[in-house]
């Protein structure tokens, strides 16, 4: 009975990590299992305690989930700020109405900026920012509340910075990598487990390990339909 392959190199970290872990809880409900794989199973089990306290520095150290809420946080702020200026094309004062029309004009040459990546809203942001001090200051300030969003759109175009500038910083210290490598020792180890497996079926019969490959072909088939997935801004 042959152990079903498992596409190791499809899974994110989180789950290659919870695919390793099960598979070691596994081999433990069968002592027989553990005490016919000896020194391979002792070598998995070390190896994944490794590859454990990666993902444990990776879990602390993520910035991701940060930047994308601070991302969010920018994005209302730019959405107010042009919801705000299109809600005074309508004002009943003229300079008001003719300062939202110019400034409706002025958003609309840098297209959609919530929907670009982190850099390319970061310096869409920074260079409207720039306009709306400079030549447009006028026209902001002939509209009630801008300010206040420009405030907004400043502070958090600066967090959203600062954390991608931190991201940037922790990729230099390699952790990743550290990730990759530890991976190939785990996965290298998972398949000589495997193979000890089946090559204990062919010269002993399966009778006794029919469960256990059951249960480990169940596992591999959960795992073999998680794919990678990016969101919209991933880098």
């Amino acid at each position: 009975m042959k152990v079903n392959k498992v596409y190791l190199e499809n899974l994110r970290n989180e789950a290659h990590y919870q695919f390793i872990a099960a598979v070691i809880a596994l081999a433990v409900k069968y002592p027989f299992i553990v005490g016919k794989l000896g020194d391979l199973f002792a070598s998995l089990q070390r190896l994944f305690t490794k590859e454990d306290e990666v993902v444990d520095y990776i879990r602390k150290s993520d910035y991701s989930a940060k930047i994308a809420d601070a991302d969010q946080r920018l994005d209302n702020a730019v959405t107010g700020f042009s919801e705000t200026v299109r809600g005074a094309l309508r004002h009943f004062n003229s300079v008001v109405a003719d300062a939202a029309q110019s400034l409706v004009n002025l958003i609309g040459t840098y297209g959609n900026i919530i929907n670009k990546s982190y850099d390319e809203e970061l310096a869409a942001v920074t260079n409207l920012l720039q306009e709306l001090g400079g030549a447009y200051a006028e026209k902001v300030n002939a509209i009630s509340g801008l300010s206040e969003w420009i405030a907004e759109i400043r502070d958090a175009s600066e967090n959203v910075a600062t954390l991608l500038a931190l991201r940037t910083a922790e990729k230099a210290g390699k952790p990743q990598e550290r990730m990759v490598n530890v991976r190939r020792e785990v996965d290298a180890a998972y398949r000589g487990v495997v193979a000890k497996i089946e090559a204990l079926t062919i010269v002993e019969g399966e009778t006794e390990y029919v469960p256990f490959i059951h249960e480990l072909n169940a596992l591999v088939e959960h795992f073999n339909k998680i794919r990678p997935h990016k969101t919209k801004k991933e880098e």
